[in-house]
């Protein structure tokens, strides 16, 4: 008997008053015979993913992770690949910039911290008692209902020199120098800042947000103008595209349209 593949996902949206702390949650699921081999997009987000009924498994460059329950992970700098197998389940929390240091009062960062049990972070057992009520909650709204109730008792209000970082961060202007003039901060304390509160830096960002640029271009279009895409995504030439599709996904662009049924993105 051939092994047969049947998978759902989709994205459900936030409330207003949540979207500055999640972008959109994300649901997956494959009820088939056959194990579902997905690649995420680099979104520069953290995410914390719930698995349900036969463990998911996050591939990582030394070694496969088997996730039962649940698990952080990020910021998504590289593109991240995992399987799902025939009965599991996942829905996934996308975080907005310092949501995740809001919540948990850290950003993770390094390899060390790439995956991350949320339990561990908060001292406590609170996911896995959240992980069971999901489990019995096969409706993928109501369990985001019941998350973003668990967030509201934890979540703290946003720092002063977090909202410096998030209000310059589309600046034409180089953020960092901006902030640091207009606070009287040195450019080292505002980049220790990026690293304490995003888990990047603002070099690093302004590199993503042109690479995502692109990922935009290429979904929404046919047969793509190379040229047009190096334009208006700010490349200076056709290596300099390539070198950071290679970066952030291990392919060329023209891979990854052949390629992009099997990629899902995070961010949104």
């Amino acid at each position: 008997m051939e092994p047969q593949e049947k998978y759902s996902n989709g994205r459900i949206p936030v409330p207003a008053n949540w979207e500055e702390v999640f972008s959109h949650f994300y649901f997956a699921a494959n009820t088939g015979n056959a194990p579902v081999r997905k690649t995420l997009v680099p979104s520069f987000e953290t995410i914390l993913a719930f698995s349900f009924g036969n463990p998911v498994i996050v591939h990582l460059p030394d070694k496969d992770v088997p996730v039962a329950k649940s698990i952080a992970i990020g910021p998504l700098k590289t593109a991240l690949e995992y399987t799902q197998p025939p009965g599991n389940e996942i829905l996934v929390a996308n975080f907005r910039l310092d949501a995740f240091y809001r919540l948990f009062g850290q950003s993770l960062q390094g390899r060390s911290q790439y995956l991350k049990d949320p339990d561990a972070l908060v001292k406590g057992h609170c996911f896995s008692s959240l992980w069971e009520t999901l489990n019995a909650t096969p409706d993928n709204e109501k369990r985001v209902e019941l998350i973003l109730e668990v967030t509201a008792g934890y979540l703290r209000d946003r720092e002063a020199a977090s909202e410096d970082i998030i209000r310059n961060q589309d600046t034409p202007l180089n953020p960092v120098k901006v902030i640091a003039s207009e606070t009287g901060q040195s450019e080292r304390n505002v980049q220790l800042n990026y690293q304490k509160y995003l888990g990047f830096s603002a070099k690093e960002a302004h590199r993503h947000r042109r690479f995502l640029r692109a990922v935009e271009l290429l979904n929404n279009r046919g047969t793509p103008d190379w040229f047009e895409v190096i334009d208006q995504c700010g490349f200076y030439d056709q290596s300099h595209l390539i070198r950071d599709f290679n970066h952030y996904l291990g392919i060329s662009p023209t891979e990854y349209l052949r390629l992009r049924e099997d990629v899902c993105v995070a961010g949104g």
